[in-house]
């Protein structure tokens, strides 16, 4: 019975861990709905289970604020305003949960 909760607590980890390995670098707002919405520099950090947290300086219109840092679980990076949900390597969804501004970014 031990075996069985061991492979199956093994198991579960690694179905939920990161698979996502996001490409440091700056991001741009390709499809939004606020025209605001500034370029991020995201830098991601990793551990065991893939993507552990990000930082991301907001650059451009908006000067240059940060860098903010987000802990991720399963591709999803967040905070209670913000939210980085990564697509692949290059791209990710965007959200201000406060304000409802949502943007698709991609690496320039």
């Amino acid at each position: 019975m031990m075996k069985f909760i061991l492979l199956t607590f093994i198991f579960s980890s690694s179905v939920f861990s990161s698979t996502i390995k996001p490409d440091p670098g700056l991001y741009y707002c390709k499809t939004g709905n606020e025209e605001s919405i500034c370029d991020q520099i995201v830098k991601p950090y990793f551990n065991e289970q893939g993507l552990s947290a990000i930082t991301v300086e907001y650059v451009g219109e908006c000067g240059s604020m940060g860098p903010y840092s987000y802990y991720c679980q399963d591709d999803i990076c967040e905070d209670p305003g913000l939210r980085f949900e990564f697509k692949d390597s290059k791209h990710y969804r965007w959200e201000n949960k406060q304000y409802g501004f949502v943007c698709e970014f991609e690496k320039k």
